[in-house]
């Protein structure tokens, strides 16, 4: 009699989404927030349809029948919008503009079968970012990241800041004198509409035509256009350190994590703009460290913690790195 094949029990896993306006990244997150199965496709070409989340939910079940081994516990997304308060729906979205008034979080839950948690993708982010930097028991952090739009998440004693309706931290549509352009949110004015990648991209099109955008910091970091722009992210970042005095202000996105991004130009701008002497004399600056994978930890971060289990405080310098692909 022949020998059976030993069957091997698949691992407990969460299926972690970020979607940013660019990228649509996937990944399964384990308990101890190593990250696996990690597919990367343009949120553009999926989402950007008459019905987003059904083509959401369609996307989701290809990839898990690909992800073998992984049994989902949950599915986590992080949204580039507003979310409502009770963390179910999608309310509206600058960069995705077929991404509005979507009840995600029922049709994933009906569709997968499985628990569905929703989140704005800067606080997945950040919440990424506390761990990975020991800062889970600071009193205040703010994360800015500067990807395709301008988002901001804050913590409080640990906790991600909401607000009354949930939509706290669109720093992005604080509204400037001196600004007219429209933004994708519908206003006029905003500050994402100057401090984002996409009016990077804008810039290099016009000015630096034939250049990659992740390449123009290497390129042309010297330029006065790219150095102005630069320090027109200072703004925002310091706008917000003068309001609220943080013990650490992390900075990430795809934009601040370029090849040549001029970082030391970038604190000297908020250091000149920050409230003299304190805050400006001590600002504790950090750096998203794992690029393209943080979204995704943090929304396993997220999920493990809605479902009860332990979820370590610290994150291990690339301890996710290496399993990314697998």
């Amino acid at each position: 009699m022949s020998e059976q094949p030993k069957s091997h029990p698949e691992r407990a896993a969460v299926l972690a989404v970020d979607i940013g306006g660019t990228h649509l990244r996937t990944g399964m997150v384990d308990p101890a927030l190593g990250l696996h199965a990690f597919n990367q496709v343009s949120s553009q070409a999926v989402l950007n349809v008459a019905n987003p989340a059904e083509r959401l939910a369609d996307h989701l079940e290809r990839f898990l029948s690909g992800a073998h081994g992984w049994r989902p516990a949950a599915v986590a997304v992080g949204f580039p919008a507003t979310v409502d308060r009770k963390r179910r729906v999608v309310m509206s979205t600058s960069n995705i503009a077929a991404m509005q008034n979507m009840p995600v979080a029922d049709v994933l839950e009906k569709r997968l079968g499985i628990p569905a948690f929703i989140d704005r993708d800067v606080n997945m982010l950040l919440r990424h970012d506390l761990r990975a930097h020991g800062l889970t028991s600071a009193r205040v952090v703010i994360g800015c990241y500067v990807g395709t739009g301008l988002g901001n998440a804050i913590s409080i004693n640990g906790t991600i800041h909401a607000g009354r309706h949930g939509v706290a931290g669109e720093l992005g549509h604080v509204a400037m004198i001196g600004l007219h352009e429209r933004c994708g949110c519908g206003s006029y004015g905003c500050l994402e509409t100057v401090a984002s990648g996409r009016h990077l991209a804008d810039l290099v099109r016009t000015r630096f035509p034939g250049t990659p955008v992740q390449d123009v910091f290497l390129r042309h970091g010297d330029e006065i256009e790219i150095k102005q722009y630069v320090r027109t992210l200072a703004v925002p970042v310091a706008l917000e350190v003068n309001i609220l005095d943080p013990d650490a202000v992390v900075l990430g996105g795809g934009v601040v994590q370029a090849p040549g991004f001029p970082r030391a130009l970038l604190e000297e701008a908020v250091v000149a703009l920050a409230r003299k002497p304190l805050p400006a004399s001590d600002i504790d600056f950090r750096y998203t460290t794992s690029g393209q994978e943080a979204g995704l930890v943090g929304a396993g971060i997220h999920a493990w913690a809605a479902l009860g289990g332990p979820v370590p405080t610290h994150i291990e310098e690339l301890q996710h790195a290496g399993s990314a692909r697998k």
